[in-house]
């Protein structure tokens, strides 16, 4: 248990301070435990939302909002949960792109977690994602 929460540490870490690297890659241990403190944190910060601050938002009256997976489980969010996800968009985006990178895909395809349609493109990004690094191409 100690090395799983030492590297569940580590790897969120290193996805913090690397948010605004979209070149190299990310492990496949790397990357998922950095997912893992993203949901884990979302879940944290939306129970404080919940419970000790104001509603400000439902989730199902903004622009596409129906696309919302958040909307069907508590769509009347506060400030922390409409200010979570923007703040973690690029370092989960820049962790997203270099995952890619280590299997030999591009970046580009992790605009498949929004586009053509929230949760439609996950069915193709994820199987990716799960797949073990690929050997470097340069010499």
């Amino acid at each position: 248990m100690q090395g799983f929460l030492k590297d569940f540490g580590r790897c969120s870490l290193a996805g913090l301070k690397r948010a605004f690297d979209f070149n190299g890659t990310a492990s496949k241990r790397e990357f998922w435990f950095f997912l893992l403190f993203f949901f884990v944190a979302y879940a944290v910060v939306w129970v404080v939302d919940d419970v000790f601050l104001t509603n400000t938002v439902n989730l199902k009256e903004l622009p596409f909002g129906e696309l919302l997976p958040g909307g069907y489980v508590d769509p009347e969010v506060g400030i922390a949960v409409l200010l979570f996800r923007p703040i973690m968009a690029i370092p989960t985006l820049s962790a997203t792109v270099r995952r890619l990178h280590d299997v030999g895909r591009s970046g580009w395809w992790s605009c498949l977690w929004v586009l053509p349609v929230p949760v439609l493109g996950w069915f193709w990004l994820i199987p990716w994602l799960l797949q073990p690094s690929q050997p470097s191409q340069s010499p």
